[in-house]
């Protein structure tokens, strides 16, 4: 390959049929050219050829790339900063704090007991004796712990207790829920009566939980609490009173779905043109939404707060409480995060 001037490309081939015609008509005595200015540009460009030319701008190219981390690193601060934003948008709320709280002790429970699984004890002996073989100085270590040393129950257990926490105040919104019901009650009679049930045993299992959790921490008299049946009386029939609300939910969900027939056969029937019909259809799509997620709520709350009314309970393994626990509000912590972004 040939590099051609960058002011002429083509004044080294006129070079050469010029010195090829010079020398047809040159004598014997007129001296030959020791060195002809083509013959030094061919020189030049034969040396040079396969030589990439020399990068005079490294410089920039270094400051090119130092830019380009820059905006790198621009970028990830902007991701870092929405995301917080929008977690802090998330815990607000009692309710995104509340639910914040319980994916964090859920999945910590979840995960203690999968890192002290046999099969996750057995793939670590597996891995420990391969490192043995490899004669590795420093094999893998068993990292699971007792359940009385876990860090992963501790953090579950703090979880937990913050949650209790912040429940003493839960009788305020049971309140106004019921004085809600009672000011605006709902047009279906049946869905009216289920609801008010909901909110008596709900505040049942709030005034039992809350007396029970503050005779534990030592504020109300233990001896009160011990006259009615001891601390783990008042949280097993605090439970009940919560299964009560989980029984009844499922009346509502069937009532609900019995009403839900009737606005899609009117809005089939209705009238209100194109656009109309569309927008009631698109409110029902949001409404069977919310339904499916309140039944696989309840579907996975029902078996655990049975277990947990019975002192000895029916049975449920522990070691799943925590995995069924966070399925029970991954949906909605899903649709909550989601709503974030909006």
């Amino acid at each position: 390959m040939t590099i051609k001037s960058p002011n002429s490309p083509v004044s080294a081939d006129l070079s050469n049929v010029d010195i090829s015609h010079h020398r047809k008509e040159t004598t014997m005595t007129d001296p030959e050219p020791s060195s002809p200015p083509a013959a030094v540009a061919d020189n030049e460009k034969r040396n040079n050829e396969g030589n990439p030319p020399q990068d005079n701008c490294s410089p920039v190219s270094s400051i090119t790339g130092a830019g380009r981390r820059r905006q790198q690193l621009l970028a990830a601060l902007k991701a870092t900063d929405r995301t917080i934003d929008r977690f802090d948008r998330l815990i607000s709320t009692a309710a995104g704090q509340e639910r914040v709280l319980a994916v964090t002790g859920y999945l910590a429970h979840t995960l203690h007991h999968i890192l002290s699984s046999a099969p996750w004890i057995a793939f670590q002996a597996r891995l420990s004796l391969l490192a043995r073989l490899r004669n590795n100085p420093k094999p893998p270590t068993n990292t699971t712990t007792s359940s009385s040393k876990s860090p992963l129950l501790a953090l579950s257990s703090l979880m937990s207790e913050t949650r209790f926490t912040l429940r003493l105040l839960g009788l305020f919104p049971l309140w106004t829920w019921g004085s809600q019901t009672l000011k605006h009650p709902p047009a279906d009679k049946p869905l009216y009566i289920l609801t008010l049930l909901q909110v008596f045993v709900n505040v049942i299992y709030q005034a039992l939980e809350n007396v029970g959790y503050l005779a534990q921490k030592g504020i109300v008299s233990k001896r009160f609490v011990d006259r009615w049946g001891g601390i783990d009386k008042w949280y097993i029939w605090s439970t009940r009173a919560w299964f009560g609300h989980i029984f009844f939910q499922f009346f509502v969900l069937w009532r609900g779905t019995v009403l839900r027939r009737r606005k899609q056969m009117e809005v089939e029937k209705g009238e209100g043109g194109v656009v109309g019909k569309e927008e009631k259809r698109e409110a029902l799509r949001k409404e069977i939404r919310a339904w499916r997620k309140s039944l696989v709520n309840n579907l996975c709350w029902a078996p655990l707060c049975l277990h947990w009314c019975f002192e000895k309970g029916i049975g449920f393994p522990e070691h799943l409480t925590g995995l069924v626990s966070f399925m029970a509000g991954a949906w909605e912590v899903w649709d909550s995060w989601v709503a974030t972004g909006l």
